[in-house]
C-alpha cells in the first residue's frame, strides 16, 4: 500500500526528513547536530520512527523533535521508513540514517530548497553518499544516492520497496547535490558487530529472493553480502549475467557486471577479462555510464598483474578520460545510485594516476612519468593522497637511479603554503628523502644520491645535510656540522643522517638533543643502527657518556645509544662487544637510580618499573656486587636481571660467559 501523501498544510514546511533509529546513542547527536544549519535556513520538520532502542536513543531525539514515535519491529526497514514517510507534511521528503551526517558546506542545499522555481522542477534528488570503510577515513567510496524525492503534486505517490537495502525508485527530472552525506555505520563496530548486521542483512535478503529470484536488485545485494560464502556468491553472479543478458538496459545491467568482473579479479582473472570485454561490446556508447569506470580499472589491475604494463597503461589512461567526463558531469550517474562504484572518488582517482605512472616505469618511459606527476596540483591532496604522491615519485626517481626530482620537490613542497597541515607535509617529505637515502646500500650510491640532492636544490636545510655527507674530510667539517644542525628546528621531520654524522665524527650533540622529541629517540637511533653497517664500532669510540648525564633527557638518549650499539654489536669482535655491554648495562643502572628513589627500590617494589629498568636495576646490583668482590652476589644479579628482561639474554650469557673465563 503506498504512503498516503499529505497536501499544503498551513504551515507550508518545506522539507520533511524522515529517521528510523534503534540504540544510536552513540552517532544520533552528530547526525542531528548536522542537520540544524539546513532545519535553520528553511522550514523543516524531524520525524524519528524508534523501533525498539534501549539506550538513550529516544531521549536524545525528543531533544531535536517533538514527532518521536514507536514503531512495532517487523523486519521489515521499508515499512518502517514508510510510517516516517506518511507523517511528512512536507514539500519534499528527505531521509538520513543516524550513522551519517552532512558536511558542514551545505549552501547548495539551502539555496535550492530557498527557490520555487528549483523545487518544482525536479522529482528526485540525488546526494554523494561517501562511506567509509576504516576509523581514519582514508579508505572510502562515493556514490550518488536518491534521498530526496518530491510529495507535493498528485502525482508524487512514492513509497519505499524492499525489506532491506529498502529503496525509492528515482524519478525524473533528477537533480543532485555535491554536497557530501557522510556514512561511518561500518567504521567503529566490532568486527563481531559488523559480521552480525551483515548476517541480519543476509537473512532478510534471501526471503525477498525467494519471493522474486528475478530481482536483479536484490541479486546485486546479495552479491555484496555473501563474502563470507563466496560458493553462494558466485551461484547469484551466475544467476544474474543470465539475466542481464537478456535484459542489458536495466539499471542493475551494468553493475551487476562490475560486481561479477570485480568478484573474478583475482580468482579467475581471465575470466574477469572476458566479462570486461562483454560488458563493452554489449552496452553501446559504454563510455558514457560511471559503471565503466570501475570496469575499466579491473582491466588495468588485471593486466597489470599480468605484466602487461602497455595495455594496463591504455586502460588507465582510459580511465582518466572518463573520470574527467564525470567530474564534467558528461556522463550518466544512474549506476552510482544502484551502487558504489569504484573510481568515483577524488582519492581513488588519485591512486590510479600514480598507478598509471607506475605502469609507465615498468615500461622505462620515466620522461612520461615525471610529465605525467607534474601535472598534479599537491596543494589540492590530502594527506593520504600527498602520501602515495611521495611514494611514486620515490618509485620513478629509484628506478630511473636519478634523484633530481626528488630535490625538485623538495624545494616545491618547502616553498609552498599548503591549506591545512602543512607541517606534516613537509615532514613526509623530509622523510621520504631519508627512506630512498637509506634504501640505497653503498657509499658510492649514497654520494651519487647526496649530489643530485646538491646540484639541483637552491638551498635548504636538506641540501646542506647532504653537502656534509660528500665532504666529510674537509677540515672545517665540525664547524659546518654544527652550521647546519643549529638551523635544525624540528627533529622529527627526518634527519637521522645529522645523528649519524656526529657520532661518526665525535661531535658533541647533547644541546641538541634537548631539541629532540623524546618519544622518537629509540626509533630515530633505530634508524641509524639499522642503515649504517660501521654504527655499532662508531658508537664504541664515542667517548662520551658523561657529557650526557646532565638531564635526564639527555640520559636517556645516552642510554638508548647505547642499547641500540649493544643490540647490533654482533658485528663486533667479543672484546669489543663485552666493552658495548658493560657501557649499556652501566649507563642503564645509573639511569635508573636518577629516576627512581634508590631507597624505595627494593625486590618487591621493583616488579612494578618497566622491564628495561628492571634489568637496568638488577644489572646495577650485580656491578656493585662485583665491585666489593662478590661472584656470588654479581651472578644473582645477572641472572635477576635477565628473569625480569627476558629480551636481554644474549646480553647476560655473553657478560656471565666473558666473566667465567676471567675466573
Amino acid at each position: 500500500m503506498k504512503a498516503s501523501i499529505k497536501q499544503y498544510r498551513d504551515n507550508d514546511i518545506i522539507l520533511s526528513i524522515g529517521m528510523i533509529v534503534k540504540n544510536e546513542e552513540k552517532v544520533l547527536r552528530r547526525c542531528l547536530d548536522s542537520l540544524k544549519p539546513l532545519m535553520k535556513a528553511i522550514k523543516s520538520e524531524l520525524i524519528i520512527a524508534d523501533t525498539g532502542s534501549t539506550d538513550s536513543t529516544v531521549e536524545i531525539a525528543k531533544e531535536y523533535t517533538d514527532n518521536v514515535f514507536h514503531f512495532e519491529w517487523i523486519n521489515d526497514f521499508s515499512a518502517a521508513r514508510n510510517s516516517t514517510l506518511k507523517k511528512a507534511k512536507g514539500q519534499w521528503y528527505m531521509f538520513i540514517d543516524a550513522d551519517e551526517y552532512l558536511d558542514e558546506d551545505i549552501g547548495e542545499m539551502i539555496h535550492f530548497f530557498s527557490i520555487p522555481e528549483l523545487r518544482s522542477k525536479y522529482k528526485s534528488l540525488q546526494i554523494n553518499v561517501r562511506s567509509y570503510g576504516d576509523e581514519g577515513k582514508t579508505n572510502y567510496q562515493d556514490g550518488l544516492l536518491t534521498r530526496f524525492q518530491r510529495i507535493s503534486e498528485p502525482d508524487d505517490n512514492i513509497e519505499f520497496i524492499g525489506s532491506v537495502h529498502e529503496t525509492m525508485y528515482t524519478r525524473f527530472p533528477l537533480g543532485y547535490f555535491s554536497v557530501i552525506l557522510h556514512h561511518t555505520g561500518y567504521c567503529f563496530s566490532s568486527v563481531k558487530q559488523n559480521f552480525d548486521k551483515k548476517n541480519r542483512n543476509m537473512v532478510l535478503m534471501r526471503e525477498e529472493y525467494k519471493k522474486n529470484p528475478t530481482d536483479l536488485r536484490m541479486l546485486s545485494h546479495l552479491i555484496d553480502g555473501g563474502f563470507f560464502n563466496p560458493d553462494e556468491t558466485e551461484k547469484y553472479i551466475q544467476e544474474s549475467l543470465e539475466l542481464v543478458r537478456k535484459d542489458r538496459f536495466h539499471m542493475y545491467s551494468n553493475v551487476l557486471y562490475m560486481q561479477a568482473i570485480m568478484f573474478y579479479e583475482n580468482s579467475k582473472p581471465e575470466y574477469a577479462l572476458e566479462l570486461c570485454k562483454e560488458y563493452h561490446q554489449t552496452l553501446p556508447d559504454s563510455d558514457r555510464y560511471v559503471a565503466t569506470l570501475s570496469v575499466v580499472l579491473s582491466e588495468a589491475k588485471i593486466l597489470s598483474a599480468f605484466s602487461r604494463y602497455e595495455e594496463a597503461y591504455e586502460a588507465l589512461k582510459r580511465y582518466i578520460r572518463l573520470y574527467k567526463d564525470y567530474i564534467d558531469e558528461k556522463m550518466n550517474t544512474d549506476d552510482s545510485s544502484a551502487h558504489p562504484i569504484l573510481g568515483m572518488a577524488p582519492h581513488e582517482y588519485m591512486r590510479f594516476v600514480y598507478m598509471s605512472v607506475l605502469c609507465l616505469v615498468k615500461l622505462k618511459r620515466f620522461d612520461e612519468a615525471f610529465t605525467a606527476l607534474d601535472g598534479i596540483d599537491i596543494t589540492e591532496l590530502e594527506n593520504e593522497e600527498f602520501r602515495e604522491f611521495l611514494g611514486t615519485l620515490r618509485e620513478v626517481c629509484t628506478e630511473k637511479k636519478d634523484y633530481s626530482y626528488l630535490a625538485k620537490y623538495y624545494i616545491i613542497i618547502s616553498n609552498t603554503k599548503f591549506e591545512k597541515n602543512d607541517k606534516d607535509k613537509k615532514a613526509l617529505c623530509l622523510y621520504m628523502l631519508e627512506s630512498v637515502y637509506y634504501s640505497l646500500i653503498t657509499d658510492v650510491e649514497r654520494k651519487k644520491y647526496a649530489m643530485d640532492i646538491i646540484n639541483n636544490s637552491e638551498g635548504g636545510i636538506y641540501p646542506e645535510l647532504m653537502r656534509l655527507v660528500i665532504f666529510q674530510e674537509d677540515v672545517n667539517f665540525t664547524d659546518n656540522f654544527k652550521k647546519v644542525i643549529n638551523k635544525i628546528e624540528n627533529w622529527d621531520d627526518g634527519y637521522t643522517v645529522a645523528i649519524y654524522l656526529a657520532i661518526k665524527h665525535k661531535i658533541d650533540i647533547s644541546d641538541i638533543v634537548l631539541k629532540m622529541n623524546t618519544d622518537l629517540f629509540r626509533v630515530q637511533l633505530e634508524t641509524v643502527a639499522s642503515n649504517n653497517d660501521d654504527f655499532t664500532g662508531y658508537v664504541l669510540e664515542y667517548g662520551m657518556p658523561q657529557t650526557y648525564t646532565s638531564t635526564i633527557k639527555q640520559f636517556y638518549w645516552i642510554v638508548s645509544l647505547y642499547e641500540k650499539a649493544a643490540y647490533y654489536s654482533y658485528k663486533l669482535n667479543n672484546s669489543d662487544k663485552y666493552k658495548i655491554y658493560n657501557i649499556f648495562t652501566s649507563l642503564l643502572g645509573d639511569y635508573v637510580m636518577n629516576i627512581y628513589n634508590p631507597e624505595l627500590l627494593n625486590d618487591d617494589d621493583i616488579q612494578v618499573l618497566p622491564n628495561l629498568h628492571k634489568f637496568g636495576f638488577y644489572m646495577s646490583q650485580a656491578q656493585a656486587s662485583l665491585n666489593a668482590g662478590d661472584s656470588i652476589g654479581y651472578i644473582r644479579g645477572m641472572k635477576k636481571a635477565l628473569v625480569n628482561c627476558e629480551s636481554m639474554r644474549e646480553i647476560v650469557e655473553f657478560m656471565l660467559e666473558e666473566f667465567k673465563k676471567m675466573i
